[in-house]
C-alpha cells in the first residue's frame, strides 16, 4: 500500500464527526484483517455514499435503499463482501440520529436486505463461496492439522517411504550443519608448547 493509498484510507476517519470516524476506523480495520476487498477503499466508499443517499432520500425510504443498493452493484462486489457493507451500514444507522431526518423505516429496510443476503450466502454450496480472510492464516492452519496427523499417516507407508520423507523434513526441524575450517574461529597461542616441554614453531 503506497501512501497515497493510506492517505486515502485515512481520510476517512479523520472528519470533524468522531461518531462517524469510530465506526469508519472500526470497518477498516476489519477489511485491513479479513483481507476481503482487493480495494480496501471499496467499502469505505460504498459506507460514505450511503449516509449521503440516506439523508437526501429519508423521505421516500424504499427509494433510498434501492439506491444504496444500485451503487454496491456499480463496484461488482460478490454477495458477501455486500453483505459486509450492508451490515455496516446498518449498524451505523442504527446507532446514528441525523438532523432533521426520521430514519426508522430505512433502518427497517436495510434490515431485512442485511437478512436477505444472509440467507443468499448460507444457501451458497462451500466450494462456491469466495474465500476470505487471510490466506496465510488458512494455509496455516491446514499445515498444522497435517502436522498433528504426521505419525499416524507415516505409519501407513513402507519403511523406505518413511525414511525419504522424514529425510525431506529434517531441515526444516535440525539446524543446517557447516563444516567449520581451522583458520575459523581458533585462537592463536604465543607460545605453543608440547608435553615435553619444548617450544614449537
Amino acid at each position: 500500500m503506497n501512501a497515497k493509498e493510506i492517505k486515502d484510507l485515512e481520510s476517512y476517519f479523520k472528519t470533524e464527526n468522531e461518531h462517524w470516524n469510530g465506526h469508519a476506523f472500526e470497518m477498516i480495520c476489519e477489511v485491513l484483517q479479513k483481507g476481503n476487498f482487493e480495494n480496501p477503499e471499496t467499502p469505505l466508499k460504498l459506507f460514505s455514499k450511503s449516509i449521503g443517499i440516506f439523508t437526501e432520500h429519508y423521505q421516500t425510504p424504499l427509494k433510498a435503499v434501492q439506491l444504496f443498493e444500485a451503487e454496491t452493484d456499480k463496484q461488482k462486489i460478490d454477495t458477501v463482501q455486500k453483505l459486509f457493507v450492508f451490515e455496516k451500514v446498518l449498524n451505523y444507522v442504527k446507532y446514528s440520529e441525523f438532523e432533521k431526518a426520521d430514519t426508522d423505516k430505512i433502518k427497517d429496510l436495510l434490515k431485512s436486505q442485511t437478512e436477505r443476503l444472509k440467507d443468499e450466502v448460507n444457501k451458497q454450496p462451500e466450494y462456491n463461496k469466495p474465500l476470505i480472510g487471510n490466506i496465510r492464516d488458512t494455509l496455516k492452519g491446514l499445515m498444522q492439522k497435517e502436522l498433528e496427523q504426521l505419525p499416524e499417516t507415516l505409519k501407513d507407508l513402507e519403511p523406505v517411504q518413511r525414511l525419504n520423507v522424514l529425510c525431506k523434513l529434517i531441515p526444516y526441524v535440525l539446524p543446517k550443519v557447516e563444516a567449520v575450517h581451522s583458520e575459523k574461529g581458533e585462537p592463536e597461542t604465543e607460545n605453543k608448547t608440547s608435553i615435553s616441554g619444548w617450544q614449537l614453531d
